[in-house]
């Protein structure tokens, strides 16, 4: 057979996809220079061993959509990577690479996709570009992970991967916990649900730990990494059958979360204070060394949820603090009067602690870090309680909303 008719083979494969690799480069070659504009319109020129950074490089285009399905992760590895101490680099860096001549698109996706914290190059003679050239790669998308003497340690790796091999390049080794609670099919702790297969996961899905609750409706997932976010879920059988919830609890038997049934799975997003009282931080009881709680001037409508704009200043303050904070967590904790019905009461003091929440939500606070609780009228500061005749002072005494503050 001629030459010729080689190249057409080989070119029929790239175009099928059936070429085995998308990149030819392999584990423990070096990195080549990279001089290309970024979206600032200057010119960089990064050779790695310079830059003594672990770098991982994400080649994409706007116009191949299944190159952009990693760029959040990439967003997120930097977001928890870029600041943290190594032995023998100077820091984590993301940078994306898009083989395209539309310079508006790769903007426009810089902004939709919200890549502004990561370093963005763009190759507009696409696979001839001869920064592209020199990484062999032949179609998209490609992800490289290089080390701090400019050598590609992971071609094409999973998210986990990368974490592995930053993880074991620290200062200082991985923060882990242990998470532990008990699963219960309603609120009270005697409703075990034994022997059921549980499973924790980020929230790109991917799987960081399994378990499942033993004889006495335990369960433990074991050395897990900490994050800002987890997502538990639970199949459906079992002691769940036929459920619209499941509950979870600490091990001593105190409830404090349930898991709704979504598309027939028990799955729900962990937040900070969940994370916190499953790893045993925060403690059962209200007098946790680690929290710090005070009253709030936070007030509302009569006998609504909605927000008096007196309350704006309070919670902008709060707001401010927890984005200087981004460590804390914050239980929401709202109390009633005694007038009225009990079970009215309760249902007003959770709408308006979650009222709370959606107002610093839209501040910018991450939902994952607030957990509001409604107390109702079960926590009252005085003597009013129900049949006991009290003032409208005394009443209005135990109309409040705590802000209970934990640092893990």
């Amino acid at each position: 057979m001629t030459k010729k008719f080689y190249k057409i083979i080989f070119i029929f494969l790239l175009s099928t996809g059936l070429y085995a690799q998308n990149c030819t480069l392999k584990n423990g070659d070096k990195a080549s220079p990279l001089v290309l504009n970024d979206n600032l319109g200057s010119l960089q020129s990064l050779t790695f061993p310079y830059l003594n950074k672990l770098v991982l490089v994400h080649f994409w285009s706007s116009s191949v959509s299944k190159s952009k399905a990693f760029i959040p992760r990439a967003i997120d590895l930097e977001t928890r990577y870029n600041s943290t101490a190594y032995r023998n680099a100077e820091g984590f860096e993301v940078i994306s690479v898009a083989l395209q001549s539309d310079k508006t698109a790769w903007k426009e996706d810089i902004a939709a996709l919200g890549m502004d914290k990561i370093v963005n190059l763009i190759a507009v003679k696409g696979y001839k570009d001869m920064s592209v050239c020199n990484f062999k790669i032949v179609q998209l998308p490609v992800s490289l992970l290089i080390d701090e003497v400019g050598t590609i340690v992971l071609v094409n790796p999973t998210q986990l991967q990368i974490e592995d091999v930053l993880d074991g390049k620290k200062n200082s080794p991985p923060n882990t916990r242990d998470l532990k609670g008990m699963l219960l099919a309603s609120e009270s702790p005697k409703d075990i649900v034994k022997n059921h297969k549980m499973v924790l996961t980020n929230k790109f899905n991917d799987t960081l730990s399994r378990t499942a609750s033993d004889a006495s409706g335990h369960f433990q997932f074991t050395g897990v990494k900490y994050l800002t976010e987890y997502v538990m879920r639970c199949d459906t059988g079992g002691n769940l059958s036929g459920k619209q919830k499941a509950f979870i609890s600490t091990f001593g038997g105190a409830v404090f979360t349930n898991i709704p049934k979504i598309n027939a799975k028990f799955d729900y997003t962990l937040t900070l204070a969940d994370v916190a009282t499953l790893s045993g931080i925060n403690k059962e009881t209200s007098s946790a060394k680690n929290a710090i709680t005070f009253n709030a001037n936070i007030t509302f409508r009569k006998n609504s949820a909605d927000l008096d704009a007196s309350s704006n200043v309070e919670l902008d303050k709060v707001a401010t603090m927890l984005t200087k904070n981004k460590d804390y967590t914050v239980e929401i904790i709202s109390h009633t009067d005694s007038k009225g019905d009990d079970a009215d009461n309760l249902e007003l003091s959770k709408k308006r602690s979650s009222a709370v929440k959606n107002y610093l939500v839209s501040k910018g606070i991450a939902a994952t870090r607030m957990k509001p609780i409604g107390k109702g009228e079960t926590e009252p500061k005085n003597k009013c309680k129900n049949k006991v005749n009290c003032t409208d002072e005394e009443h209005a005494e135990n109309i409040r909303t705590e802000l209970k503050f934990y640092k893990p």
